[in-house]
């Protein structure tokens, strides 16, 4: 009798519900959107009764052809780091401050300042990153007193809130604790002197488990509402990096991945299994953007199509219709700020060097460029470590050909698309499950999951041109530095 295993994969901007057998087998997904409030420039707020209500209606959908009894488990991963106030009764204080919301940077460096005998953590050059749950948690106690002061437990992912609705239990998995900027990974554990110099109780924050931890069971007066049997096991789940990195197959020595979601991040294991790897904060953000702030002209095409051709279609020919290096356009894909691997929540986007003689698909395929020219700043890191090759790409900018070929050019290596590749992090997720059921050994597991849909080789031509583009991009950035101090501080 086949069984199942649900995997929640809760994005930025929605949640997907994906079904698997325990063979490996995806049967299907589905994703419920739910909004994000950018009130304010550097603010990125989501509800937790939204991810519920999402949570809720994807499990019901995706599970209405099979039998909810067959399912073994439900796990989840989520984006990562967040500050979500949660008071005694299990109830919300304040929306969630996801990963994207930058305002605590004036805290960030207090408590950076307080605790420089504390290397560990995400920090760069000793500064703890302001998107960290930390300083996120001592701008609520700064602003919103009135909210700490009722605040009973603080959460860093969906999962942990979907996990507190299910089973009535306040947890992290290791993954998520390490990104809230109070865990010390040499203890693995929460790291007293962090919460004395930040002068907080370690009993505001959820109990730490590993991913593969069995948390709980579906409750009998949640099981009508979520679709799934009572008693269905509960996993704990981990952050979406670690689990769109087991999904890529990125577990031994020399493997190495990218990610091309809202953010986008390139992820490497070195030696003795050390990850390495870096974030963007609006890598793929900046082509959602492009589409829709730029291209509403494609957009009608798309529509005029008729359905033979879709917004990226029409996009992706004109990107593929522009020269390699876009005729002297370089884009900085810095919308909302920069985490790796310039660290700068001040930091712009911008178009730089524009001319009378440029088109609109120069334009359009700068910005591919741009993120890809970034991310290969990251990747050039790795490469100080470990020789990269061949990355597997996942995530939305996988999807287009043209996407493919300036990625596998500015780095000079093989871009490998699998199939079903919206669904790594899912199938990470998923091998968490099955090894917390005991059903796989470890997450080379996985290996049943993939199927190889194409491979993008690099053209040593077009590397060479972006060879001498590469430290135009780095110097761009560099020059402007001055420019985004002046313009963060300016009063409009």
């Amino acid at each position: 009798m086949t069984k199942y295993i649900v995997a929640h994969d809760f994005g930025t901007s929605g949640n997907k519900a994906t079904l698997f057998t325990t063979e490996g087998k995806c049967l299907g997904s589905i994703t419920v959107p739910y909004p994000t409030d950018y009130s304010n420039v550097v603010w990125a707020e989501q509800k937790g009764e939204d991810w519920w209500k999402a949570f809720c209606e994807s499990t019901k959908v995706l599970l209405k052809d099979v039998d909810n009894k067959d399912v073994l488990c439900v796990n989840f991963d989520g984006h990562y780091p967040g500050c979500h106030c949660i008071d005694k009764d299990g109830k919300e204080l304040y929306p969630a401050m996801i990963w994207q919301d930058m305002r605590a940077e004036a805290e960030a460096k207090e408590i950076s300042d307080k605790t420089q005998d504390c290397n560990f953590g995400w920090r760069q050059d000793g500064l703890l990153n302001s998107v960290c749950t930390l300083p996120k948690l001592m701008w609520v106690r700064k602003h919103m007193p009135e909210i700490y002061e009722k605040t009973y437990k603080v959460l860093a992912c969906p999962n942990d809130y979907i996990i507190l609705k299910l089973t009535g239990k306040y947890a992290i998995d290791h993954t998520n604790a390490e990104s809230t900027g109070f865990y010390d990974p040499a203890i693995q554990d929460w790291s007293d002197r962090i919460l004395e110099a930040a002068g907080m109780s370690r009993d505001v924050l959820p109990e730490i488990h590993k991913m593969t931890d069995i948390i709980g069971e579906v409750p009998e007066k949640y099981a009508e509402e979520t679709g799934l049997a009572a008693g269905t096991k509960v996993i704990m789940g981990c952050g979406d990096g670690p689990a769109s990195s087991i999904g890529a197959g990125n577990i031994d020595p020399g493997d190495a991945y990218i990610s091309g979601g809202s953010s986008a991040w390139v992820s490497g294991v070195g030696p003795g299994g050390k990850q390495l790897g870096g974030t963007s904060q609006t890598a793929g953000s900046s082509f959602s953007w492009l589409k829709n702030e730029i291209c509403k002209i494609e957009q009608q095409m798309a529509e005029e199509s008729g359905g033979k051709k879709t917004v990226y279609d029409i996009i992706n020919e004109e990107i593929a219709s522009a020269p390699v290096g876009s005729n002297g356009v370089l884009f900085l894909p810095h919308l909302m700020g920069e985490r790796a691997p310039r660290w700068n929540p001040k930091a712009k986007g911008s178009f730089l060097g524009i001319t009378l003689a440029n088109t609109r698909a120069d334009l359009l395929r700068a910005v591919v460029e741009g993120i890809a020219l970034n991310l290969n700043c990251i990747l050039t890191e790795i490469r100080q470590e470990i020789e990269v090759n061949e990355l597997i790409m996942i995530g939305g900018l996988a999807k287009g050909d043209i996407v493919r070929q300036i990625f596998a050019d500015v780095m000079n290596a093989k871009i490998i698309k699998l199939k079903h590749m919206d669904e790594v992090a899912s199938m990470g997720t998923a091998v968490i499950g099955g090894i917390a059921m005991g059903i796989f050994e470890n997450e080379r597991a996985v290996k049943k999951f993939h199927e190889v849909e194409a491979i993008s080789e690099p053209n040593p031509e077009a590397h060479e041109v972006y060879k001498k583009i590469i430290p135009l991009f780095d110097k761009a950035y560099y020059c402007q530095v001055d420019l985004f101090e002046d313009m963060a501080a300016l009063k409009l």
